[in-house]
């Protein structure tokens, strides 16, 4: 099913044609519900046989470079939305394609998309910002140390590894950037990043379910009801799901069968990411929900709709869901979620501190941070802390960095108009941001969740097919923005 094909009229209410299955094809209810739904035997499939996930990789690909060939700019951010969220999903599958496939798929859309722009209208001949441009430039040095230390054979996985996330950044940031994007293709958005995350969920369900007789909850992150795949990542993913199944809910117009449909998959996500034991992504999640729904305050109908969900979510959530989750694990639930050990995390961002001391012009390369990991704390463990992996790696440039990082986020958030907009830009920012604290820069989604925090929401804005819409220059302070022209 196209995501395309939830149109304006299919948001609103419409009168009865007299043809049942018009009627009912025309329901955005159903369109939704089916269109989520059919990511459980998808799951399932791509589970069954490496050969359908790597065929609805494919699949995704091709759709978004011919979204980019045709100039449709909201198929082209669909496509990257769910190629991006699609990573784990396609992962723990084990499809047949490069490890940072996503990343790299994503890149390519955007490059044919730019391209494609570049040619037909004189307004996008020029980078909406140069602040991409930079903050990839940050990373250069250290890349060049590496390129000295390591043999190309190496090489080629460090970098790929280390910076194929900040090229997906690079990638999306510059066509992102103030690109105006209304409510309705929001919702569309949104659509296409849950999507995936409800097969990762299903497919987390479906092990925990079937291996029941031989689950153990020992206190640590369980990969049994991870799906048989990281809980870290797995738990990352079934939190940004819960944030999406939130904002969606506030922002679908009357649709209440898709809503409390897409309010059963969100308790799902959250009950299951729980069940992961990884406590990272229930904490971003905690955060991003804090910073949204703190800026719903100001809009009288968001409140509205986000205070009745909180307090409804919140009590099944707590009166009902934890308590079964619980004692299903036999306590461990609450001593997993109670204690403070970092599972190492700690100590390998002391030890980059400490190798940034040590290195402070330029750091020590790209990907060496594992090194000094294993040879001053005895653990062979990746950096999990992207902050102190960039000091470490790359020294002041490190900080330059996070810096002009910080920096866009603040500046698009401003930008943003009070109330859903920033509240949108927030919440994707803090969930990113607090992600790379605990999980470094591994998923593409993240990337992809900060890029979305340049975005320029207009929630209140009339509606217009942004497919067949032109990017437009960045409203000046003080001067009220102009519509995207309709063709």
């Amino acid at each position: 099913m196209r995501l395309s094909s939830f149109s304006r009229e299919s948001e609103e209410p419409t009168g009865l044609t007299g043809n049942p299955a018009r009627d009912l094809a025309r329901s955005f209810n159903i369109r939704v519900i089916l269109f989520l739904s059919l990511h459980f035997p998808l799951a399932i499939g791509m589970e069954l046989s490496p050969w359908v996930s790597t065929a609805h990789a494919l699949l995704a690909l091709l759709f978004g470079l011919r979204a980019a060939l045709l100039g449709r700019t909201s198929q082209v951010v669909y496509a990257v939305v769910y190629i991006s969220a699609a990573e784990v999903l396609w992962r723990m599958s084990r499809a047949n394609l490069l490890w940072e496939y996503s990343k790299y798929a994503v890149v390519a859309v955007i490059f044919v998309a730019m391209v494609v722009e570049w040619g037909r209208n004189r307004e996008t001949r020029r980078l909406r910002s140069v602040w991409p441009v930079l903050l990839f430039l940050t990373l250069v040095p250290a890349t060049v140390m590496a390129i000295l230390y390591y043999s190309p054979a190496e090489l080629r996985d460090v970098l790929s590894f280390n910076l194929s996330s900040y090229a997906a950044l690079l990638a999306l940031g510059l066509y992102l950037w103030a690109r105006p994007i209304n409510r309705h293709t929001t919702i569309r958005l949104l659509l296409a990043l849950i999507a995936p995350i409800v097969g990762i969920t299903f497919l987390a369900i479906y092990y925990t379910i079937t291996d029941l007789d031989s689950l153990i909850f020992l206190g640590a992150a369980n990969w049994v009801t991870s799906g048989n795949y990281g809980p870290n990542q797995v738990s990352n993913m079934m939190g940004l799901g819960a944030l999406t199944g939130v904002m969606l809910f506030v922002l679908i117009p009357r649709a209440w069968g898709a809503r409390i449909f897409i309010l059963i998959l969100t308790l799902a996500m959250l009950g299951q990411g729980l069940l992961t034991f990884s406590r990272g992504g229930i904490y971003s999640f905690t955060l991003a929900l804090a910073a949204f729904g703190f800026h719903l305050m100001s809009t009288p109908r968001a409140r509205r709709r986000f205070l009745v969900l909180f307090t409804l979510f919140g009590a099944i959530l707590l009166v009902f869901v934890y308590p079964l989750l619980d004692e299903f694990t036999g306590g461990s639930l609450t001593d997993r979620f109670s204690s403070l050990d970092t599972t190492g995390r700690l100590e390998a961002a002391m030890t980059d501190l400490d190798v940034f001391r040590n290195n402070p012009a330029v750091g020590v390369g790209v990907g060496r941070s594992t090194e000094y990991h294993a040879t001053i704390e005895g653990i062979s463990l990746a950096a999990h802390t992207e902050y102190t992996r960039l000091l470490a790696e790359h020294g002041l440039f490190g900080i330059l960095t996070i810096v002009v990082l910080i920096w866009m986020l603040a500046t698009r958030y401003l930008a943003n108009h009070s109330g859903l907009g920033r509240a949108m830009t927030a919440a994707l920012a803090v969930w990113a941001l607090s992600i790379m604290a605990h999980s470094a820069m591994r998923l593409a989604v993240i990337p992809l969740a900060i890029a979305l925090g340049f975005v320029w929401w207009r929630m209140n804005a009339a509606v217009e097919d942004e497919s067949e819409t032109e990017p437009q220059p960045e409203p000046k302070p003080g001067v009220a923005p102009s519509l995207p022209a309709h063709h």
